[in-house]
């Protein structure tokens, strides 16, 4: 089950949270596998995997299907049979830190309090792995953010999630084909002047 590239989108399994904030990784990680024309998902273990070809380059698309604070225990396992570098380890996921709406990718760098990656972060023992962030800051106070984290959006609000995502799938699809620092770069910059110079 060799791969290039483990893409990891984060959420919650089941109904009742699929249109949450906290779900803003699943969108990403879809969205990779429906611009690559990958397989749909299919359940491996705990987990929900499409393995996806992209400008020669083998993807394995991954949806932990343990709850956010548990991703470790599906991602750890899964990068050690993979023996994939980190560098080629990408995890999307939700940040109450940036701007709803916008997302930015980096290189590495530390959980910024998101449980689902303190989680992975120690299952693998290092935060030097690339990520993919989707913006959901809400303005709610720190004690609100459970609930939050977790209701539906209403259409309007899941939508600018959604277009978040795709763009953000775009890029890193451009970084799996041609290098993550070329890539990282125009993309942060386009759009954090999309955020500046809304249309």
């Amino acid at each position: 089950m060799g791969a290039d590239y483990l893409i990891v989108g984060l959420g919650n399994p089941g109904p009742e949270y699929e249109k949450s904030p906290h779900n803003a990784g699943f969108a990403v990680a879809r969205s990779v596998r429906a611009l690559s024309g990958g397989p749909h998902f299919s359940s491996q273990g705990r987990a929900l995997v499409s393995r996806c070809r992209w400008r020669g380059r083998t993807l394995l698309v991954v949806l932990p299907q343990s709850f956010m604070n548990r991703s470790g225990s599906v991602v750890g396992p899964m990068v050690a049979k993979l023996g994939i570098p980190l560098q080629r380890l990408v995890v999307c996921y939700d940040d109450l830190d940036l701007p709803f709406g916008v997302a930015r990718m980096r290189e590495k760098g530390g959980a910024g309090g998101h449980h689902g990656m303190e989680s992975i972060i120690a299952a693998i023992g290092s935060h030097d792995f690339p990520r993919v962030r989707v913006g959901i800051g809400s303005g709610v106070d720190k004690d609100e953010n459970v609930d939050y984290l977790l209701t539906p959006l209403i259409s309007d609000r899941w939508t600018l999630i959604r277009d978040a995502a795709d763009r953000a799938a775009h890029a890193l699809l451009d970084a799996a084909g041609g290098g993550w620092g070329r890539a990282m770069s125009a993309f942060n910059r386009a759009d954090r002047l999309r955020l500046e110079d809304p249309e």
